[in-house]
């Protein structure tokens, strides 16, 4: 209660007041102006919305943390498609199979061309798109409301997946190639809707206080336990490539279906209002104020130049070096050595660990110095080469320095720690680092940078893979 209570303290100390002079001088001084309030006006006319806030002399609380909850599952949300997908691995390789009757039964069982490269034409279908989109988004973002960018997007993405878990119930064994097709232009899709929406809700978290960014960040952290959680329980009961998929993607689909109706049930609440329209006291001008983008750019670029670093740095040996490494082969032969080492430590392990530096860093946000952040960013390419040294396999160039699994593990947990609070801190640091109406635009520049660094981490992983 004494942390909910500061939060909201500091929350009411951060967005202040404005008194009934100031409005009536912002009022007399834009009769003359001619401004586009299409945003303002789509939330204050539409009977959907709450339109309390604009007569309100205090501002309005979030009841219940509501709205921070909601938060944290759209942050949930934004990164479904990839975690639910790429945890359905299983799934992907059954569909893929060779399915042509084999000429003799003692032959060696090997994989399909499709099945030994979806996950790098998966990767592809992610990372481009993402990137494009997020930049798209920060450039030209502010020319549609934020409503209709989120609500848009979301609803893509929810149709998008019902036809991916439509398709697990319909026998493609025939025609493999239109599948694989179909389902890389479903990815493509989904991917730069799910980029639009990320950018436009972290770009709203920025405008309330850096709970509410937490809470935004922390929930993609979730969103990939909650998906290792399913693929070990699936491995648990030994349940089948095509049931377990199901019950990944209809998990997936009722989580989208629940955020597009919350997303749209957010207009009626107070709170949230108030902040979409904070900073200008219910009026258009401030909030269709031009940002320049090279403005927030110079302000902002420590803090971009950090999150680059983390997630290239993080994305060149995770998953590609680390999806390798094997349990020590005193295992050998045991469950944990042939179904359980990988999914528990390579995706359970690392998004808790993720998702622990995330909580922590909400609570302690130091260091609040850019330059440090940016340090510590940069330092943590030493778990690469301690990654590498784990029992990666198979290796012909580097020697094996960490072989036994709790090494491994403590290494893993530290750099999935560091991963996440460093996150969470760049995250909420840069929006504070700019003007209020400065905020969606450095969210996005932000974002942007991420996703810059997940594209060149992947591709150097792709090369670290071979220096093994």
């Amino acid at each position: 209660m004494v942390l909910i209570n500061a939060a909201k303290n500091m929350d009411v100390e951060e967005t202040g007041s404005i008194n009934n002079e100031n409005l009536d001088a912002i009022e007399n001084e834009n009769e003359e102006e001619i401004v586009d309030d299409s945003e303002e006006r789509e939330l204050v006319v539409n009977d959907s919305c709450s339109t309390k806030v604009l007569d309100a002399t205090d501002q309005p609380r979030d009841s219940y943390w509501v709205v921070y909850l909601l938060f944290y599952l759209f942050g949930i949300t934004s990164l479904v498609p990839w975690n639910f997908l790429i945890t359905a691995n299983d799934y992907w390789m059954y569909k893929f199979r060779d399915v042509t009757p084999p000429v003799n039964f003692t032959m060696e069982v090997r994989k399909t061309q499709f099945q030994a490269e979806f996950t790098s034409y998966l990767n592809v279908a992610t990372a481009i798109p993402n990137l494009i989109f997020l930049i798209l988004n920060s450039l030209y973002g502010h020319l549609v409301s934020v409503k209709s960018r989120l609500q848009g997007s979301l609803l893509v993405v929810t149709l998008c997946f019902l036809v991916t878990t439509t398709f697990v119930q319909i026998d493609t064994d025939e025609w493999q190639n239109t599948f694989f097709i179909i389902t890389m232009v479903t990815v493509v899709i989904m991917t730069a809707a799910s980029a639009i929406f990320i950018g436009g809700i972290v770009g709203i978290a920025s405008r309330f206080s850096k709970e509410y960014m937490g809470a935004v960040v922390s929930g993609q952290s979730l969103g990939g336990i909650i998906a290792a959680i399913a693929q070990i329980i699936s491995l648990a009961f030994k349940i089948s490539p095509l049931h377990s998929a199901l019950i990944y993607f209809i998990i997936a689909d009722l989580m989208l279906v629940t955020s597009l109706i919350a997303y749209i049930m957010l207009y009626k609440i107070d709170f949230f209002t108030y902040h979409i329209l904070r900073g200008t006291g219910g009026m258009a001008p401030n909030r269709h104020r031009e940002v320049s983008m090279l403005l927030v750019m110079k302000k902002v670029w420590v803090y971009a130049f950090s999150i680059f670093a983390v997630f290239a740095i993080s994305m060149a040996v995770y998953p590609a070096v680390t999806v390798l490494v094997e349990s020590h082969p005193v295992t050998k032969g045991t469950d944990w050595n042939n179904i359980f080492f990988v999914p528990v430590v390579n995706y359970l392990i690392f998004n808790v660990g993720d998702y622990s530096g995330r909580l922590v860093a909400g609570f302690l946000l130091r260091p609040l110095n850019k330059w440090l952040i940016a340090v510590a960013s940069v330092l943590r390419v030493i778990g690469v080469p301690m990654l590498m040294l784990c029992n990666a396999l198979p290796r012909k160039n580097l020697p094996v320095l960490f072989p036994w699994d709790y090494e491994y593990i403590m290494i893993m947990i530290v750099f999935a720690f560091t991963n996440g609070y460093l996150t969470n801190i760049i995250m909420i640091n840069a929006t504070r680092e700019v003007e209020l109406h400065e905020r969606e635009k450095a969210s996005s520049v932000i974002a942007t940078m991420l996703s810059v660094g997940l594209t060149v981490g992947a591709a150097v992983g792709m090369l670290l893979v071979h220096m093994l």
